[in-house]
């Protein structure tokens, strides 16, 4: 009888270890995921796609920074823009406050991302290096992180 309960007790106490186990390696992989992902705060987030379409190149690199102070800040391609947004967790809210009005040759790129920017923003999702962001329909804009190419002073667009 003392040998079945020493047995049991060995095999309760290795299912436990598994468990245990099992449990830090699931979750030790979570957090390297999650730690290769990119913050949404202090990025400059690169636009690449708007509703599902990848963007031309323009002249100045369209993008959007999301400050830690609740203001985000951005170029069109032409204008600079900027709003006022809170996020928590993989919810966004964001509102369009305005931007310059400049004149440039194309806007075609502006006019694509000023679109996007008035959409009602749910969600956001960062996999890696890409943000989303979502409305009720799905995806409207997507950003990489990258390098912002921005004008020399001798270079800049004709107004």
């Amino acid at each position: 009888m003392k040998e079945n309960s020493i047995y049991y007790m060995l095999v309760f106490m290795l299912v436990v270890c598994l468990i245990a186990g099992i449990t830090s390696c699931v979750s030790a992989k979570k957090k390297a995921a999650m730690a290769q992902n990119k913050p949404l705060t202090e990025t400059k987030w690169v636009l690449t796609h708007v509703k599902g379409e990848s963007i031309p190149k323009s002249f100045i690199t369209p993008h959007i920074v999301f400050g830690k102070d609740g203001v985000y800040t951005g170029n069109l391609g032409c204008n600079s823009f900027f709003g006022n947004y809170t996020y928590r967790k993989d919810r966004i809210k964001m509102e369009y406050e305005g931007s310059t009005k400049r004149l440039c040759q194309n806007m075609k790129v502006e006019k694509l991302f000023m679109q996007g920017l008035h959409a009602e923003f749910k969600k956001y999702e960062i996999r890696k290096d890409t943000l989303i962001l979502k409305d009720a329909n799905g995806e409207v804009l997507r950003f990489m992180a990258g390098v912002i190419n921005e004008p020399k002073a001798s270079e800049t667009p004709t107004e």
